[in-house]
């Protein structure tokens, strides 16, 4: 920590496209070029030879270049979609507290020289006099906040269950004082929260999340349950977030201990995806605790009024308490969130900008090809035109041709994306999170595609009209 990401460019990958980009540029156009060599020269010297028409085919290479084209940039555009909006729809880890007014400040004054009770004391006086701020609603001590990406180990517990064996669970583990449930925001749906008592050394209180009851004791009393906890019994098969262990040695004692559960706290979305709940247990933020903090040191979590400088007044407070004590990472909750879920919004940015680069693709060479055919159905567009056809008729025969591209092209992109959706909801949670059908893609992306290449259609279409019919009968 800090998260950082490698923006430099990798030379092989750019070497690779530029590589790709010159063959193919090589391939097409060497292609026509070779096809313009097949001339029969004996018309072209006769009289007239010039004006020869060629014979409209619907099955040719560029129509079918057109099709792929189409179905790509459509594959490309709802596989980014599904990406995109699967990120920004499960994005939702404000839910289960009020992030609205609230404010952390960071502390490690064991970093700072102090013993731990003198931590202890220093942060019994900090909050007195942090709470008689008038501009302060809570405060709070904590060891985790409900939105980190940092030092939740979680934790391995036992219960006993009916039938007289032992049942083995996992769940995160948050330590945090007596008043961070009031000062969060997070309800207390059944029993109590945290009291000055249980932040005794030998109290062995604990409170659980909805979703540890909803997941473990469906149906079964929670109030009062004893349940045995190794603080140091940490798997990987259990914890879902990787090189997240807490290697302090009070939190890999290997001694067992029983809590009891005094209450059940709301669920919290402390997750990168809102829909994914874990259950928690949180303990009581206890003086041994404070000997030897996080990495992300001890939390002050203070719930202000609106309009008034929160941190600066907590500041001078600190200041006023203990000047050697310093304070770092001051921040406000909005800010945390916004820290947090920074990658996930970057990916969706990407993914948007994909999809656009493969919308403007797509309507470039479907218009580039569209009025390459025009042109050289100019001839036979002014005949026709000469013998009678009207506007309307030239623009439904050129259309009508584009509508057919269009319609087959979406219907292989469709097929396509299909595949690649039942195959990437294997690799990314966010895309098996979005509906099997979401109107806003698989409805409107196709149509805004399909608008897009009529409209690339329809603006050569309209610039053949302009033909001189008499032009065309001279020629001929």
């Amino acid at each position: 920590m800090p998260v950082t990401f490698d923006v430099n460019p990798d030379w092989q990958v750019l070497l690779f496209a530029l590589a790709m980009t010159c063959l193919t540029g090589f391939a097409f156009g060497l292609a026509p070029a070779l096809h313009s060599t097949r001339t029969d020269l004996i018309p072209a010297l006769k009289e007239g030879g010039h004006i020869q028409l060629r014979r409209y085919r619907r099955v040719s290479l560029r129509n079918g270049l057109m099709v792929c084209q189409l179905a790509g940039s459509l594959t490309l555009l709802l596989l980014t979609g599904f990406l995109g909006l699967g990120i920004q729809t499960t994005m939702g880890v404000q839910q289960g507290f009020d992030s609205r007014n609230l404010f952390l400040i960071s502390f490690d004054p064991v970093r700072d020289g102090y013993s731990g009770a003198q931590t202890a004391v220093f942060f019994d006086k900090l909050l007195d006099r942090v709470k008689r701020l008038p501009s302060i609603k809570a405060a709070t001590m904590t060891d985790t906040v409900p939105v980190a990406i940092d030092g939740n180990t979680g934790a391995i517990f036992s219960d006993a269950r009916p039938a007289g064996e032992k049942a083995t669970h996992w769940a995160r583990k948050h330590s945090v004082g007596k008043d961070y449930f009031e000062t969060a925001g997070i309800p207390i749906v059944l029993g109590r929260g945290f009291r000055k008592e249980d932040e005794t050394n030998m109290a062995t209180s604990v409170i659980v999340s909805e979703e540890l009851v909803r997941v473990y004791w469906i149906g079964e009393e929670v109030l009062g349950r004893r349940i045995e906890i190794v603080s140091g019994k940490v798997s990987g098969g259990f914890c879902p977030t990787p090189s997240t262990f807490d290697f302090r040695h009070g939190a890999l004692g290997k001694e067992e201990q029983v809590f009891k559960v005094v209450g059940v706290a709301k669920d919290v979305s402390e997750d990168l995806v809102a829909s994914r709940k874990h259950p928690a247990i949180y303990f009581p933020l206890k003086q041994v605790d404070y000997s030897q903090p996080s990495l992300r040191g001890v939390t002050l979590m203070v719930r202000g009024i609106p309009g008034v400088d929160i941190i600066g007044a907590v500041q001078r407070e600190v200041s006023a308490t203990d000047v050697n004590v310093t304070s770092f990472n001051a921040r406000t909750m909005t800010e945390q969130i916004e820290q947090f879920t920074s990658s996930l919004r970057s990916a969706a940015w990407t993914w948007n900008l994909i999809g656009a680069f493969g919308l403007i693709l797509a309507s470039v060479g479907l218009s580039g090809v569209t009025a390459y055919s025009v042109t050289h159905r100019g001839h036979e567009i002014g005949i026709r035109m000469a013998l009678g056809a009207q506007t309307r008729d030239v623009l439904r025969l050129v259309m009508k041709e584009g509508a057919v591209l269009v319609m087959a092209g979406t219907i292989i992109g469709m097929t396509l994306t299909l595949a690649g959706m039942r195959l990437m909801s294997g690799f990314f949670f966010s895309v098996a999170t979005v509906q099997g059908f979401d109107p806003a893609l698989l409805v409107g992306a196709p149509a805004l595609l399909a608008s897009l290449a009529l409209l690339s259609c329809y603006v050569p279409a309209r610039r053949s009209i302009r033909i001189d019919p008499a032009m065309a009968l001279r020629q001929e």
